[in-house]
């Protein structure tokens, strides 16, 4: 009797542990967790500082380093002109292309482009010193080549205003208009080459944006004109014709526009050190 109270306290025993025991001893071997593949994983990711947002963007540790300067600063638009009531001129010494120095700036800072002003209204300057016209290239030289001693540029940007009329200098696209550019190469720099390289590059940017856009790359060389444009002072160095004398305020804000995009576009890997 006492032997078969304990067989069955036994059993009871054994029941009750039965579910514990199956928790705790695997009937399945288990198979090693494999690691996803970075292709399958979807990481979402926000840059809450200024370097987490720099690694997003590659690691850059500076932006794109671009220097404006105006040789021709009193160059000017007629349909700005007439709409501020003031004379119709191709020159005026305060309604001028020297005035979009800072709408230039604001839409390069909007495409990460880095950019410095030559504070110098050189046909001012030229007035003062009562030098002529013709020897602009000449006056504006030693205020750009004393500023590229004291800071490398990634491009370095002289902004015209060129003399041709309407129809030679718009373009449009979905019913809006567009100032046409013009690039301008000394073909008689020793070193034009990379100055042409660069202006073919941006050229070809600007039209992947708004086709006709650019006018092209012009290589000028032989008498009557500059020929070198002080481009000799660096390889990156671009003289820009932003227009001409019958583009409106808003062709050339939109234009402006393009070209600080096209810029970011055409030399994504371009970096002072």
């Amino acid at each position: 009797m006492r032997r078969k109270m304990q067989m069955w306290i036994g059993l009871l025993c054994f029941f009750f542990m039965l579910p514990i025991i199956t928790v705790k001893l695997p009937i399945w071997p288990q198979q090693e967790a494999t690691p996803a593949s970075k292709q399958d994983t979807k990481i979402v990711y926000a840059a809450n500082t200024a370097t987490e947002k720099k690694a997003l963007i590659g690691n850059n540790d500076a932006s794109f380093q671009t220097l404006l300067y105006f040789t021709h600063s009193h160059e000017a638009y007629y349909p700005i002109l007439k709409s501020q009531n003031k004379k119709i001129t191709a020159y005026h010494d305060a309604t001028n292309v020297f005035q979009l120095a800072s709408i230039i700036q604001a839409h390069f800072k909007q495409n990460d482009l880095s950019t410095d002003i030559l504070e110098v209204d050189t046909m001012t300057e030229m007035q003062k010193k009562n030098i002529a016209l013709y020897k602009a290239y000449a006056a504006v030289r030693p205020y750009v080549k004393k500023q590229l001693e004291k800071k490398e540029y990634d491009l370095v940007l002289d902004i015209h205003r060129d003399s041709a009329g309407k129809k030679a200098t718009t373009t449009t696209l979905n019913d809006e208009k567009y100032a046409r550019i013009a690039i301008v190469v000394g073909g008689e720099n020793k070193q034009y080459k990379f100055n042409e390289a660069y202006a073919e590059q941006l050229s070809m940017h600007l039209n992947k944006l708004v086709p006709n856009i650019s006018r092209g790359v012009m290589k000028k060389e032989g008498s009557g004109v500059n020929g070198i444009y002080n481009q000799d002072l660096s390889k990156k160095l671009l003289v820009v014709e932003l227009g001409g004398v019958d583009n409106t305020e808003d062709e050339l804000n939109r234009t402006i526009a393009v070209l600080a995009r096209a810029i970011a576009e055409a030399f994504p890997n371009e970096k002072s050190s």
